[in-house]
């Protein structure tokens, strides 16, 4: 492995945590950019560290690991997980959330680089696209091109509403229909960023300035009700709450 994959670790047994970093730390390219006992720690870490994979035991007291990767799906920017636990009672579960792998204990050398390799080929597939486009710039893009079939309609941000992902896809919302485009949600939020987009939601970006209505939601989470004829209703999650309020300065 040529670049470096960042970890994160999960484990409320210290001796576990140990095991895996040891083991992590003989992979070639793999850094361990922090470790936590417990869910709500491991929220914040990850949180701050932003690592390419998280490495989840199930079993923990308070937040359980397939909790903690259920919150992790909402976090604007994507996280490869990995369950590492003592049974495999819980594999089809831990695969619903899109675990790229799923290993039991005791752990060995060769399980683990296997499942750090299957996550660099992931990361791998999706890295290019979004390099590319740092590489030209943040703004290189001032017409988007959306697709009507095999018709391309060079779009202006200003006429863009959201865009969703939806079924392995990206449709985009505007003020005269839908279109999809060959984007990732992350390759239009590098785009869109100076035109005052903003990611609401894993799934939603959105135009804030074709925000019609902010409204408080449970658990500290909002929706969005957006300009369009339909009056959009678009989710903010916990995890994105903080970038709705400094959009809107609340």
């Amino acid at each position: 492995m040529t670049t470096s994959l960042r970890a994160f670790i999960v484990d409320d047994e210290a001796p576990a945590r140990r095991e895996l970093c040891y083991l992590l730390e003989q992979i070639p390219g793999v850094e361990v950019a922090g470790e936590a006992a417990n869910g709500t720690a491991a929220l914040k870490g990850i949180r701050e560290t932003r690592p390419d994979l998280v490495f989840l035991d199930i079993q923990m007291p308070g937040l359980s690991g397939l909790e903690l990767a259920q919150f992790l799906c909402e976090l604007p920017w994507r996280t490869l997980m990995v369950f590492a636990t003592a049974s495999q009672e819980h594999a089809l579960e831990a695969f619903e959330v899109d675990a790229v792998d799923y290993l039991c204990k005791p752990f060995t050398r060769e399980r683990v680089a296997k499942a750090v390799a299957k996550a660099a080929r992931v990361l791998a597939a999706t890295a290019g696209p979004r390099e590319a486009n740092v590489a030209k710039g943040g703004d290189s893009c001032r017409r988007i091109p959306l697709y009507r079939g095999e018709t391309i309609i060079p779009t202006s941000p200003e006429r863009i509403i959201f865009a969703r992902a939806e079924g392995g896809e990206v449709v985009v919302h505007t003020s005269d229909g839908r279109y999809h485009t060959r984007c990732t949600l992350s390759d239009l939020e590098q785009k869109l960023a100076a035109a005052g987009f903003f990611r609401s939601h894993r799934s939603y970006l959105v135009n804030s300035s074709l925000v019609r209505e902010v409204i408080p939601w449970f658990n500290g989470s909002y929706k969005l009700i957006m300009g369009d004829k339909e009056r959009t209703e678009i989710p903010v999650s916990r995890y994105n709450v903080n970038d709705l309020k400094r959009h809107f300065d609340l």
